[in-house]
């Protein structure tokens, strides 16, 4: 790819981060709330998340979709349950057990993580990795923050089955991607559940 054409779809990429933060942005928290029951009940319906045994998943920020209800329920289930751990210095994200319910503190950037002295989980020994971003194609392409943590964390997850969750305005025609960009198998939204291109 091209320097130009690289630059053109990343100015395409901001663009879409700052529409989608400002529309997630007015959703009211109750709006959010009874969006995100309707995403876990889509996302617990799809056959590789009932047969997970180890779910990497994510603490909602900003007003993203709150996956804590799938994740419950899949621990409940006996799935063992993990959450990144911001690395800023390596510009990467570290796994560790986590239960829900269980504390959490402000990591990286203000994020909620587990502890550092909670068990390393290896990216290889996820089978179902929960994934969120600011908007969604249906390729499988995504629009994260601008920082490339999730595009590493995937490359490294060969067995995942991967999901990516947003809310139904998030998910748009087409995502500008980038050669280190990593699609997710299925995107599920309030409204629809799409199957994407195999990665």
């Amino acid at each position: 790819m091209d320097p130009q054409e690289r630059y053109l779809r990343q100015r395409v990429k901001e663009e879409l981060r700052r529409r989608i933060r400002a529309v997630r942005g007015a959703l009211p928290a109750s709006a959010r709330a009874a969006r995100s029951a309707r995403v876990a009940e889509r996302v617990l319906a799809l056959p590789e998340v009932a047969e997970a045994r180890c779910v990497a998943g994510f603490v909602a920020i900003r007003g993203e979709v709150d996956p804590r209800a799938i994740l419950q329920a899949l621990a409940e289930a006996g799935a063992r349950v993990c959450l990144p751990r911001v690395d800023p210095e390596r510009g990467t994200l570290t796994l560790h057990e986590w239960a829900p319910g269980a504390a959490l503190r402000p990591g990286a950037f203000g994020v909620p993580e587990p502890p550092a002295d909670a068990p390393d989980v290896s990216p290889q020994d996820v089978d179902l990795a929960i994934v969120p971003g600011l908007a969604f194609d249906p390729r499988g392409h995504r629009v994260g923050y601008g920082k490339g943590y999730y595009d590493r964390l995937l490359a490294a997850m060969p067995s995942a089955r991967t999901v990516a969750v947003g809310y139904d305005f998030q998910l748009v025609p087409e995502v500008p991607n980038l050669p280190h960009d990593v699609p997710v198998a299925a995107v599920v939204t309030d409204a629809r559940t799409l199957r994407t291109e195999e990665r």
